[in-house]
């Protein structure tokens, strides 16, 4: 499973004039969500789907629309679900769904205003799609990094794809010699894939801001370097859990290609300093490219989750 091709995107897609001048950006590879002028502030809105995961599909679904709000400045507000499950899907699995949207807006203070929910023929698990809104004086683009500003990363790489590997295939992590204490802990990691808080902790200090989730941090690297048309020099080992590095290397998949919301990239002036995080390279003139420890990153067509779940089922 992967996303559309980005030749398709730009041709039927981003090419596309907008004539609302109240519209400050709307689609644009490697941005995270529209920015709208509303009043005195700026209304920023995304949608994302929850494609890769079943077992704990209504919180991640909150947690990761709201990442998206809070990496472009904004606290996010407002959620709108959009709810599909296979027809004849058990009650008690749909109610868990609908209670872990809840918890996950008690735990984000977002109100959930709205929806759609349906049962449908063709599907053989829930989907989740959700809308979020938030607010923001001041937006934060992807495309605003600066040459000279410091590349940062706060939170570790793959946690979301950890997660989901643990709790979704279990048995079969177990089955490729992953240690029962390995996958416990990474069952456990669910509070660590929301960066809303660091996100907004360090707005005010940031350039630019990404929430890498599919193709993982590698691939958000990438996003970043094309929306902003500089070259992205990686020189340092990202961070990483122990967790992450052992069920990827029992599993032969590469834990910077593994979908990682709870990672948050950021771009920085030379003449701030972030409190957390860590210093993983440096944004040059040039590009749009990103090289890694020396090597050209190439655009990830497929993230490694989907690739382990098919070896996994």
């Amino acid at each position: 499973m992967a996303k559309l091709e980005r030749g398709m995107m730009e041709d039927l897609i981003f090419e596309r004039d907008i004539k609302d001048e109240d519209v400050v950006l709307g689609p644009k590879y490697g941005e995270d969500a529209a920015v709208l002028k509303v009043g005195d502030e700026f209304l920023v809105a995304h949608s994302d789907p929850i494609s890769g995961a079943v077992e704990n599909i209504g919180w991640l679904a909150l947690n990761i629309a709201a990442n998206d709000i809070a990496v472009c400045g904004a606290s996010p507000r407002w959620a709108l679900p959009s709810l599909q499950f296979p027809d004849a899907h058990p009650k008690e699995e749909i109610k868990k769904v609908i209670l872990d949207l809840y918890e996950a807006s008690v735990d984000l203070d977002i109100d959930i205003i709205g929806g759609h929910s349906e049962m449908i023929d063709g599907i053989d698990h829930p989907l989740v799609t959700t809308t979020m809104m938030g607010t923001t004086e001041e937006p934060i683009f992807t495309a605003e990094s600066k040459p000279e500003d410091k590349i940062v990363q706060i939170g570790e790489v793959g946690i979301e794809g950890t997660w989901i590997l643990a709790c979704d295939f279990e048995n079969g992590l177990r089955k490729n010699g992953v240690d029962e204490e390995i996958i416990q802990r990474a069952k456990g990691l669910e509070k660590k894939i929301s960066v809303v808080d660091p996100a907004l902790e360090i707005r005010d200090k940031v350039s630019s801001m990404h929430d890498p989730t599919e193709g993982g941090i590698l691939q958000g690297l990438y996003e970043m370097a094309q929306a902003s048309n500089k070259k992205y020099v990686i020189d340092s080992d990202p961070l990483m859990m122990d967790e992450t590095r052992k069920i990827t290397k029992r599993l032969g998949i590469d834990p910077l290609r593994l979908i990682s919301s709870g990672c948050l990239l950021a771009t920085v002036p030379e003449n701030f300093e972030l409190e957390r995080g860590k210093v993983i390279g440096e944004v040059k003139e040039g590009g749009p490219t990103v090289e890694f420890k020396g090597e050209e990153v190439e655009e990830i067509k497929e993230d490694e989750l989907f690739r382990a779940a098919r070896s996994l089922r």
